[in-house]
């Protein structure tokens, strides 16, 4: 059995009554921040510092890779195509929903993409080119996300077993008859490749070689695309979690039509948004820039948003729930071995809701200042200094509207 409940450790800390700060205070300090922010980079950031240099993809695995992918594979699919199990107490939602979902991409933190070592999609066929674009990487990784935050029964092991299957033939399907690059078609290892590219662990100076890893992505059609999505997935799932959602809605949240409608149009809105600031920023600057072009450039610098997104919405995920992996390998594949002899588990909340608040604010202020300083820096390259703040407008707004939701979500029930 397990003890413990992560209902209310999923978003914030309860209920605004419960923070240690009046919410409107969090909300007034993190947008002045971000604003402050914005202006003190104007006066004193007056030339671009980074570089441009596209770092390309190494999804190379050795041996003891391929058998840990081949393990994790199994993992994920016979729990729920041979065994009985409940989503309780199978290991294929822990290792999909928490592992490699959210505490993978945090390992990358010190020691870069590490999913790519063994990730489980990569291990029969294996193409190395440059890829062309990561548009079939973006519709996977949606209908991916869509499964986890729309279908009913994301952590039913069946279910699992049954998406993963596919998505190891439709991605293993695209590189042989297609002959498309893993990073192309493969949501997963796309998702964990970004994310490392925030890795904390550089060489000194440590701030500037940070900025250089997320500004120095492959410069691949659709890859702004694949962030924003990451964004918007993690933003719709943290306000359907509101009672302001529910007040909004009603029921009609609960239907699957309408979940799937909300859930693209929310992910859409962040696109066109996002669209419309770069088209704004080519208008005040009077530039000759292809849209598309700009709208590829800007996209690192939505980067630490998505990451810090995912990292307070699913933290509490990774503390908790991971502490019952020993209990769920015990009978790995729901046969009813008993490898361990342990008969439960009782989760340890070791950091009170508001600590794990503070941390989940600090993260979310931090990413989107971060955001800021990137944007600033790339504006400064292709429009120049005089130029560079009139063009961020849109950017500022839209990230000052981002870190508001964001506290919205984690400091309300």
């Amino acid at each position: 059995m397990i003890k413990g409940n992560l209902t209310n450790f999923h978003h914030g800390i309860g209920s605004v009554g419960d923070l240690p700060i009046p919410f409107e205070t969090v909300l007034n300090v993190a947008a002045w921040v971000i604003i402050l922010t914005f202006v003190f980079l104007k006066v004193s950031w007056k030339e671009s510092i980074l570089t441009s240099e596209e770092i390309l993809f190494d999804n190379k695995q050795g041996p003891i890779g391929k058998s840990l992918g081949a393990l994790i594979l199994f993992l994920l699919i016979a729990p729920g195509l041979i065994g009985n199990e409940e989503p309780t107490t199978s290991i294929a939602p822990l290792i999909l929903w928490v592992f490699l979902w959210i505490g993978v991409p945090v390992l990358g933190l010190l020691f870069g993409d590490l999913y790519a070592k063994f990730n489980p999609l990569n291990i029969i066929i294996s193409n190395d080119k440059k890829p062309e674009s990561v548009y079939l990487a973006s519709f996977l990784f949606l209908g991916l996300t869509w499964f986890e935050l729309v279908w009913r029964k994301p952590g039913n092991p069946f279910h699992i077993g049954v998406m993963f299957l596919l998505l190891f033939i439709v991605v293993n399907c695209l590189k042989f008859f297609f002959n498309k690059t893993s990073i192309e078609i493969d949501p997963l290892l796309l998702l964990h490749h970004l994310y490392s590219k925030l890795r904390i662990v550089n060489s000194k100076p440590l701030f500037r070689n940070l900025l250089n890893n997320i500004s120095n992505l492959i410069k691949t059609p659709g890859m702004e695309y694949f962030i924003l999505l990451m964004i918007g997935t993690v933003t719709y799932d943290g306000l359907r979690g509101t009672v302001f959602w529910y007040n909004q809605f009603g029921t009609r949240i609960y239907d699957l039509p309408f979940s799937t409608f909300t859930f693209l149009g929310i992910n859409l809105l962040l696109i066109l948004f996002y669209r419309f600031a770069c088209y704004f920023a080519l208008k005040v600057s009077d530039s000759n820039y292809p849209l598309n072009e700009v709208s590829l450039a800007f996209g690192h610098t939505m980067l630490p948003i998505a990451f810090a997104y995912h990292v307070t919405h699913y933290l509490s995920l990774l503390l908790f729930e991971s502490q019952t992996f020993l209990y769920r390998l015990n009978d790995p594949i729901g046969l009813g071995s008993d490898l361990f002899g342990i008969e439960g588990v009782t989760i340890n909340y070791f950091l009170s809701p508001v600590a794990l608040w503070t941390i989940q604010v600090v993260v979310t202020v931090l990413g989107h200042m971060l955001s800021v300083v990137l944007a600033h820096d790339l504006s400064v390259k292709l429009f120049g200094h005089k130029q560079s703040d009139k063009t961020q407008y849109i950017f500022l707004f839209i990230t000052v509207a981002l870190t508001l939701q964001a506290l919205f979500v984690l400091s309300v029930p």
